[in-house]
């Protein structure tokens, strides 16, 4: 499975660069968006209900 999602970004790749963009760009912001999104609401999480010192 891992080699199909591995050749799939590769595919979309290759593609975007024959016009002008390339979807690896937005491989690479989407998993940084998601990291960042998912440890803001675990802090949120971990940090709820506490009052601040």
């Amino acid at each position: 499975m891992a080699n199909s999602v591995v050749s799939s970004i590769i595919t979309s790749a290759e593609h975007g660069a024959e016009h002008g963009t390339s979807g690896i760009e937005w491989v690479i912001g989407g998993v940084a968006l998601a990291i960042l999104v998912f440890a803001v609401l675990v802090l949120v999480w971990f940090a709820g209900g506490r009052e601040h010192s």
